[in-house]
């Protein structure tokens, strides 16, 4: 009997504890999806900010904002070939597109280094783009590569010159601005169409901070 007892209250505390981790485990699954969904609206409010706070410099420059397709926080600004224009093979930039620089990026600077969007922002990318031109020989692709990334380089050096004598404005593009080169890994389709002329591009990526980010920073800055 005495045995008989105890085998029952052994399988009593196995059959509690069991319920008691089947619980927590649909708790910690719960809690899991509210912090998702909680992440999701907060980038959702952060990209809805942006994209309001920049809506009057780049409407007025006919630039389009979209979102990008390979990461939830981050937004495009896609500048065609003939704003930023270049030579065949040349990462100089033309008269023109030095024109538009130092017409355009100064005004873009002042809206991502303004409070509140400037919290929210973790990086602005300069992403340079080509056509597959050249990628028939040997070497091509590289080429392609190289010549996108020193052509987001010049962005980038005309931009930082464009706001050079604003010294605190300097300082907040250098914290957040990188240049990126992709050749012509990411190009352009109209109606599923390969399109060269639209291929060959910059693209100003604008990456909001993740609800982890934003928390994180927050509770370093208590320290």
């Amino acid at each position: 009997m005495s045995s008989m007892k105890a085998k029952e209250s052994k399988n009593f505390l196995s059959s509690s504890f069991t319920d008691l981790m089947a619980s927590l485990a649909v708790i910690f699954i719960l809690l899991t999806v509210v912090f998702i969904k909680s992440s999701s609206e907060r980038s959702k409010e952060g990209k809805k900010a942006v994209r309001s706070q920049l809506a009057g410099v780049l409407d007025k420059n006919n630039l389009p904002l979209v979102q990008d397709a390979n990461d939830p926080l981050t937004l495009s600004v896609r500048v065609s070939e003939n704003l930023l224009k270049f030579a065949s093979g040349s990462a100089a930039l033309s008269e023109a597109g030095g024109q538009f620089m130092d017409q355009f990026f100064p005004a873009l600077a002042a809206e991502l280094c303004a409070e509140p969007m400037r919290s929210s922002i973790d990086a602005v990318i300069i992403e340079g783009h080509t056509d597959k031109s050249g990628e028939g020989a040997a070497g091509g692709t590289s080429n392609n590569i190289r010549l996108s990334q020193n052509r987001s380089f010049s962005v980038l050096s005309r931009g930082l010159a464009a706001v050079r004598h604003d010294q605190p404005l300097y300082d907040c593009v250098l914290k957040l601005i990188l240049a990126s080169g992709r050749g012509s890994s990411v190009p352009i389709m109209v109606d599923n169409d390969y399109s060269s002329d639209q291929s060959r591009r910059v693209e100003i990526k604008i990456r909001v901070k993740s609800h982890e980010q934003e928390y994180f920073l927050k509770e370093k800055s208590k320290l």
